[in-house]
């Protein structure tokens, strides 16, 4: 049971890896966008007239996107001043329990981002703009992020409640815990390629 659902958190972290790409380049791209009808207002006389509209649409959808490649990645924010003076056995059950209570809040917003996806479908709603947008369309890449999210969360709350009840706490915490300096120093390292990054 434990190889199965290590093998759906691992299938699950692929999607999610694909689509922090996409959400990454998405904010490049909408970036590009903005400066283009900064200058094109300045130095051209004229704005493309959906600017705000696109990168809000963009920057809305990439940041759901990249919430499960932020958590596959340990990259979330973590206040651990407290649990890291706890023991070990204690510390294990802490964060599968954060980890829970996460995905206790992202159902709620997963299942009202769908609600509100049909919701569009149902009335065919558009946005007021010029480009007349039909909603459902950004609304169900912003859904798509916060599910995937949620499943991912589902994924690896499973896994690690097995590793946890084998008695593997301490890949528990290298699954959940907080990055520590060194992973960071290392994946700085390996980032700019230095000499030292594979020791």
């Amino acid at each position: 049971m434990l190889k199965a659902a290590t093998a759906l958190r691992r299938g699950i972290t692929l999607v999610a890896t694909v689509m922090g790409v996409v959400a990454g380049w998405g904010f490049v791209l909408c970036a590009f966008f903005i400066a283009f009808e900064v200058l094109a207002r300045a130095f051209l006389g004229f704005s493309t007239g959906s600017t705000v509209e696109i990168s809000g649409y963009m920057l809305a959808f990439g940041l759901s996107w990249g919430l499960a490649h932020g958590l596959a990645q340990r990259g979330h924010v973590r206040i651990d001043v407290l649990i890291n003076h706890l023991p070990r056995p204690v510390r294990v059950w802490l964060h599968l329990l954060s980890l829970a209570l996460l995905g206790f809040l992202m159902a709620f917003l997963a299942k009202g981002a769908w609600d509100l996806v049909d919701e569009s479908l149902l009335f065919n709603a558009t946005d007021i703009s010029a480009l007349r947008t039909p909603l459902a369309v950004p609304q169900g890449l912003w859904a798509a992020g916060l599910i995937v999210f949620l499943l991912l969360i589902v994924a690896m709350l499973l896994e690690n409640l097995l590793l946890a009840l084998a008695g593997d706490a301490r890949q528990v915490e290298r699954n959940l815990s907080s990055r520590s300096y060194t992973e960071e120093a290392e994946e700085a390292l390996v980032a700019i390629k230095t000499p030292g990054a594979s020791q």
